[in-house]
């Protein structure tokens, strides 16, 4: 009972997305503090379709009713959730072969600061409404 209350399947996407964001802003930070450096290839983040794969499934440990005894239980487990780092080797316009470019790295980190906060904003959101609904007072 109180794991559906204190991780709810909200909570879990939250989470996941807020693990997602992170990752997102540490390769950006390294993607910028290469900026200068010869033959550095930029990195990128890929969690969304994984994401949006986790909320399309059904509830964590679903399992099937069965009518008799002799029927095979089948339980769905969602799948794990583990964003994905992959390195871009797009041309480079640069002499030295580095295909980071300042300004876009900056935009996305802007970007992602944006989607960190909202979710974070969620986050507690939850919380407090948890905690209100437990106590009577926010």
């Amino acid at each position: 009972m109180f794991d559906k209350i204190f991780n709810s399947r909200a909570q879990k996407v939250l989470m996941h997305a807020l693990d997602g964001a992170t990752l997102r802003g540490e390769v950006i930070a390294n993607n910028i503090a290469n900026v200068d450096t010869p033959d550095f290839k930029r990195s990128e983040v890929l969690f969304e379709d994984q994401l949006r794969q986790f909320l399309h499934e059904p509830h964590q440990g679903t399992q099937l009713r069965v009518t008799n005894p002799r029927h095979i239980q089948v339980t769905r487990k969602p799948t794990s959730f583990s964003p994905e780092i992959y390195q871009v080797n797009d041309l480079s316009y640069r002499n030295d072969n580095n295909n980071v470019d300042i300004d876009v790295e900056i935009a996305k980190m802007s970007k992602n600061d944006i989607y960190h906060d909202a979710l974070s904003s969620s986050l507690t959101q939850e919380i407090r409404l948890l905690r209100l609904a437990i106590t009577g007072r926010s």
